[in-house]
C-alpha cells in the first residue's frame, strides 16, 4: 500500500501515500471521503463497512499494472475482468473488511509501541541518513490536511486487521506426506528426442483456384476486417511537462544545496593494512621489528600469525575506524606505519598504502539536477491543485476544451486510432501521454461521452471525449486477395507437415526408432532435449506444449506436437524421478514447503471468511462495478 512513496520525490510521494492510504482505509468505515456531491456510491457493503466503487477501481487498476509488468505485454481492463481479476479484487477487499469488522468488535488492542514502530519503519518518513524524521512526518501530514491523531488512528486499524490475519494462520501445519508427493510431482524430469518438420519445408502445395479464394475469404471474413477506429479529444496534466516550466530561485537552490551538502561529499579514504594482537607486549615486539626495517607482511606472518590476505583492511574512511584510532591513522602519510593502538578488540598496527582525498561536488556541478528535482516536487504540488480545479470545472459541466482553457492549455484532437494506438496508415501515433490508459479509456467510453478525470500513475491525469467511432468492416476481396492466397497456402503446408509427422509417429508405433523413421522420411536426425519439468523448465526456446506432451507420453511412445511454424515429433527417452529424501537440502524442497503452507493458510482464511459472513453480511452491487470497467 505504501510502496509508491518509496520511489518518488518527497512532496508528491507523500501525497500519493496518503491518497492510497485513505483509499485502503475506506474499509474501516471512512466512506464519506469517497462520496461525490453527497451521492452514495457503495459497491460493496460488509456489515457496517461500505466500500465505494472508486476504491474497487483503484485496486483493480493497481493489480492490472502489476500483471502487465509481470507479463511484459498489454492486457486491457476488459480482458483482465474476464480473466477473473475483478472478482479477485472484490474478494480481497471483502475479506479485508471482514477482518476489520472482527478486529473492531473484539476490541483487538494495538499498543502505542506497535504504532510507533510501524511509523518509524516506514521509509517515506526517514531522512536522507535513514533515520526517522519527525519534521518530514509532520510536513507530510500537513500537506494533505491530516492530523497526526487521524493518521495514527488509521494506522492502528490497519495493524489490527493484520493481527487478525496473523492470528488465524499462525501455526499452519506442514504435512510431510503432501510435501513429498508434491515435490515428486514437480521435481520429476524427462528427456526426449525431437524431430522438427517445418511447415515451409514440405515443398510445393496446390495453388488455390478463384473459387477456393472466394470461399476461403467468405468463410474467414473476420481475418480481413479493418479494425475499429475512434477519434477523440483530450487534455493531459503531466508533472514532467509542468516541471520544465519551473525555475527555482537561486537562493532556494543554494539553501537546499547546503542542507544536502553531506550527500554531495565523498570522504577521504585510506587503503590500509592491519596487524591485530591480543596483548600490548606482542604488539610492541612487532612495532620494534618494523622500526628495525623488517617487511610489514613478514612481521605480520611471523609475529601476528596473519598471512598477506588477512592483513588487508582495504579502503577505509575515518568514521569507519574505532574510537580515536581514526585520528591517529589519518594523521599518517602514505607508506607510514602507526604505533600500536588499542581498541576493544585488542592492539592494532596500521600501514597506509594509499590515500584518496575527499571531495565535495560544487553547487555549480549539481545545480541542474537540484533544480530538476525541486521543480518536479513543485510540479507535483501544482498537479494536485490543477486536478482539483479540473474536478470543480467538470462538476460545473465544462467540456474538454473549456477545461483546457481553464488550465491555460490546448486540447489535442486525434482523428482516428485503433485499440493498439495505430493510425489508419498503420503507424503508431506520436506523443500520446499515458498511452495505454488513454487508449483503454477511449475504447471504454461511448461516442459523444466525456470521461472523468483519470489518474495516469502517480505523475499525471487526463480527460477525454470520444468524438467518432468507425466500426470494423470487411475489406474487399480484391484488396486482400494476396493475403487470402497466402493464408490458404500456409494452411495447406501446415496440413502436409502434420501428415508427415503423424506418419513418423505411426512408424514408431510399428516398431521403428525415431532416428530410423526420420532417416527414411529424409528428415534430420533427432536432437535430445535437456532434462525438463512439467512446467517446461529446461526447454529453452522450445514450446511449452512439448513439456505437456512429454509428461503425457509413456517412455518410448511418440507424440506429435503442433507449433506455429511446424510440427514436432517427440519420443521420451528417459524419466528421472525426484527423491525428497535424497534431495532434502535443495531450495526446491523449501519452495514446495512454502507453497503447501501458503495453500493451507489460504484455505484456512477462506473458510474463516465464510464463517465471518454469517456475522457480517456481504452485499455486492455489480451494477456499480460494471459502470466502472
Amino acid at each position: 500500500m505504501l510502496q509508491s512513496i518509496r520511489t518518488k520525490t518527497a512532496s508528491w510521494v507523500v501525497k500519493i501515500l496518503f491518497i492510497l492510504l485513505v483509499a485502503s482505509f475506506a474499509v474501516w468505515g471512512v466512506e464519506d471521503i469517497f462520496r461525490t456531491g453527497g451521492r452514495e456510491d457503495t459497491a460493496i457493503r460488509v456489515g457496517e463497512i461500505k466500500i465505494p466503487s472508486q476504491q474497487v477501481n483503484q485496486e483493480f487498476q493497481r493489480e492490472l499494472s502489476r500483471i502487465r509488468q509481470q507479463l511484459g505485454q498489454m492486457i486491457t481492463a476488459e480482458q483482465a475482468a474476464q480473466f477473473g481479476m475483478l472478482d479477485q479484487v472484490i474478494q480481497r477487499l471483502t475479506n479485508d473488511a471482514l477482518y476489520t469488522s472482527l478486529a473492531q468488535d473484539t476490541g483487538l488492542v494495538v499498543t502505542e509501541e506497535m504504532v510507533r514502530d510501524a511509523i518509524r519503519a516506514e521509509p517515506a518518513f526517514r531522512s536522507a541518513t535513514g533515520d526517522f524524521d519527525r519534521n518530514q512526518f509532520a510536513a507530510a501530514l500537513r500537506s494533505i490536511g491530516m492530523t497526526e491523531e487521524g493518521y495514527v488512528d488509521l494506522l492502528r486499524r490497519d495493524l489490527a486487521r493484520r493481527n487478525v490475519v496473523e492470528a488465524v494462520v499462525a501455526g499452519t501445519p506442514q504435512p510431510e506426506g503432501m510435501i513429498d508427493n508434491l515435490y515428486r510431482f514437480r521435481g520429476e524430469r524427462r528427456v526426449a528426442d525431437l524431430v522438427f518438420i517445418a511447415n515451409q519445408s514440405v515443398g510445393d502445395v496446390a495453388q488455390p483456384t478463384e473459387e477456393e479464394l472466394a470461399a476461403s475469404y467468405k468463410e474467414n471474413e473476420r481475418r480481413y476486417m479493418t479494425p475499429e477506429y475512434r477519434g477523440f479529444t483530450y487534455v493531459s496534466l503531466n508533472a514532467e511537462a509542468l516541471a520544465g516550466e519551473i525555475l527555482i530561485p537561486e537562493p532556494e537552490l543554494r539553501q537546499e544545496y547546503e542542507a544536502r551538502r553531506a550527500g554531495y561529499t565523498t570522504p577521504e579514504t585510506r587503503d590500509l593494512d592491519q596487524m591485530l594482537f591480543s596483548d600490548e607486549a606482542t604488539a610492541r615486539k612487532a612495532a620494534d621489528a618494523l622500526a628495525a626495517g623488517q617487511d610489514f607482511a613478514a612481521v605480520a606472518k611471523e609475529i601476528a600469525g596473519q598471512d598477506a590476505e588477512a592483513i588487508k583492511l582495504g579502503a577505509t574512511t575515518r568514521s569507519e575506524m574505532i574510537g580515536d584510532m581514526g585520528d591517529a591513522v589519518f594523521a599518517l602519510g602514505k607508506g607510514a606505519v602507526s604505533a600500536p593502538l588499542q581498541s576493544p578488540f585488542g592492539w592494532h598496527i596500521f600501514r597506509v598504502n594509499a590515500i584518496a582525498p575527499g571531495s565535495t561536488r560544487s553547487f555549480e556541478e549539481v545545480r541542474d539536477d537540484l533544480n530538476r528535482e525541486l521543480a518536479l516536487q513543485q510540479a507535483h504540488n501544482q498537479l494536485f491543485e490543477q486536478a482539483n480545479r479540473v474536478e470543480d470545472a467538470l462538476a460545473g459541466g465544462s467540456s474538454v476544451e473549456e477545461v483546457a482553457q481553464t488550465l491555460g492549455r490546448s486540447a489535442t484532437k486525434i482523428d482516428a486510432l485503433t485499440r493498439q494506438g495505430q493510425t489508419p496508415d498503420g503507424k503508431p501515433v506520436d506523443g500520446l501521454p499515458a498511452r495505454q490508459q488513454i487508449l483503454e479509456t477511449v475504447f471504454a467510453t461511448a461516442q459523444g461521452d466525456q470521461s472523468p478525470l483519470v489518474e495516469a500513475g502517480n505523475d499525471g491525469y487526463f480527460l477525454l471525449r470520444v468524438d467518432a467511432i468507425t466500426p470494423p468492416a470487411v475489406k474487399p476481396l480484391d484488396e486482400v486477395r494476396d493475403q487470402v492466397r497466402n493464408d490458404i497456402l500456409a494452411e495447406r503446408r501446415a496440413e502436409a507437415a502434420k501428415a508427415k509427422a503423424e506418419a513418423l509417429a505411426k512408424a514408431i508405433a510399428g516398431g521403428k526408432t525415431l532416428a530410423e523413421a526420420a532417416t527414411e522420411a529424409g528428415l534430420n536426425a533427432p536432437a535430445a532435449t535437456a532434462p525438463f519439468t512439467r512446467d517446461g523448465q529446461g526447454l529453452e526456446n522450445l514450446p511449452r506444449s512439448i513439456a505437456t506432451a512429454g509428461f503425457r507420453a509413456k517412455q518410448g511412445e511418440a507424440q506429435v506436437v503442433d507449433s506455429r511454424d511446424g510440427q514436432y515429433v517427440l519420443v521420451v527417452t528417459d524419466i528421472r524421478a525426484a527423491d525428497p529424501a535424497a534431495e532434502a537440502s535443495k531450495p526446491e524442497i523449501d519452495a514446495v514447503k512454502q507453497t503447501v503452507q501458503q495453500g493451507i493458510a489460504s484455505d484456512i482464511l477462506s473458510t474463516f471468511s465464510q464463517v465471518l459472513r454469517q456475522s457480517y453480511p456481504v452485499e455486492i452491487d455489480r451494477s456499480r462495478l460494471t459502470t466502472s470497467f
